[in-house]
Parts: structure tokens; C-alpha cells; sequence
């Protein structure tokens, strides 16, 4: 009797094209090559819009922050990205630990998103928003023995916040 190839019967899974196409775009933009991100950002909003339009996957609000990030629109990034923050505590707190190990997630994930949006916060001006969710992030972290990572966005918060105070006018 002929074997037959397992691999026939597979269906492609979409959300594996939409993956690929996010992790690129993020990819591009993080190595400074913005033109081809928001080319891959154009695919991938189609992808995104075909798969899940209700915004309902948290890769699909991953996708939609880049895609805002990349087009300039600040307050629809730092939307999307406090939807994920909410689906990821969600998944974080409903979801069984080794569940959660196929899934590759754990509670750095959470901690790594506040600081994306910390640093959301930061490129609106929204200083005070960008510490508190650099607190929460470390907070975060002390609690699950994790590093905390945001030092860095703080120290750009606080520059940003000293550039931004009124200078003292001489009497004259």
C-alpha cells in the first residue's frame, strides 16, 4: 500500500501569514528601514481586516498598534496597545501555567508591553501617563522576579520632562 503524505491533508492556518508579515514589519522598523515597514504594514492591515475584524486576536492588536505607530497616529497606537495589555493580564490570569509554556508567554510579556507603552506615552507628550505605566511595569516585575527593563524609557521621560519646563524669566 502507497503512503500517502501527511502534509496533504494540512490546511494552511492564516494567522501564520498574518504572523510572518507582523514580525517583518516589526523587523524593518526596529532596523530603521521605515519604507518597507509601512509597506508590510499595508499587507498586513488587508490580512488583519480578512482574519480579524473585530480585533479580537491579540496578535491582531499588535499589528494594529504597529500599523498606527507607522502611520503617526500616536493615540490609536497607545489604543491598541492598552487593548493587548488587557488581553494579555487576561490570558496571564485565566490561563493555565503550562498552557501558557506552548504558548511561549509568561509574565514578561505583560511587563514588556507597559513599557512599549510608556513608550507610546512618551512620543504623545503624555509624560505622566508614560511613569505611571513604567511604575505599574516595575511593580509588575518585583512581584514576578523579573528585571525591569524600562530604565531606560524612564531616563528619556525624565529628559523630556526637563526640556519641557518653562524657563526662568530674568526680571529685567
Amino acid at each position: 500500500m502507497a503512503q500517502t503524505n501527511d502534509l496533504e491533508w494540512v490546511t494552511p492556518n492564516p494567522w501564520h501569514e498574518n504572523e510572518d508579515v507582523y514580525l517583518d514589519a516589526l523587523e524593518q522598523y526596529a532596523r530603521g528601514k521605515k519604507d518597507k515597514a509601512v509597506r508590510l504594514a499595508l499587507h498586513l492591515a488587508r490580512l488583519l481586516e480578512k482574519h480579524d475584524p473585530a480585533c479580537d486576536a491579540l496578535l491582531g492588536m499588535s499589528g494594529r498598534c504597529l500599523i498606527a505607530e507607522l502611520d503617526g497616529d500616536i493615540s490609536g497606537a497607545i489604543h491598541y496597545r492598552r487593548m493587548e495589555l488587557a488581553g494579555v493580564k487576561k490570558l496571564l490570569d485565566e490561563t493555565q501555567p503550562d498552557v501558557l509554556k506552548l504558548m511561549q508567554m509568561d509574565a514578561s510579556d505583560y511587563s514588556d508591553r507597559l513599557d512599549l507603552l510608556a513608550d507610546l506615552y512618551l512620543d504623545a507628550g503624555q509624560y505622566d501617563d508614560a511613569l505611571a505605566a513604567l511604575a505599574e511595569s516595575e511593580a509588575y516585575c518585583k512581584t514576578h522576579g523579573l528585571p525591569f527593563d524600562g530604565m531606560d524609557i524612564r531616563a528619556g521621560v525624565k529628559r523630556a520632562m526637563r526640556r519641557k519646563r518653562p524657563g526662568k524669566v530674568k526680571a529685567g
